[in-house]
């Protein structure tokens, strides 16, 4: 990301962004942008995801 590559990214609604990382169970981390900046929300694997997708879209209510 750092570098300007986000990698396996996919939009789930609301302006959160799910990174897939290809180890292990099917990890996933949710995230937002606001400029230049990347707010990370939470993580988790395919096992919990809408659970975690869920939970993302509450925490980028609260910015």
């Amino acid at each position: 990301m750092e570098m300007g590559n986000p990698g396996d990214t996919r939009s789930v609604g609301q302006g959160i962004l799910e990174v897939r990382v290809d180890y292990g169970p099917g990890y996933r981390i949710y995230y937002v942008r606001r400029g230049a900046i990347v707010i990370l929300l939470c993580g988790g694997d395919k096992r919990t995801q809408q659970k975690d997708i869920l939970r993302a879209q509450k925490l980028a209510e609260m910015l």
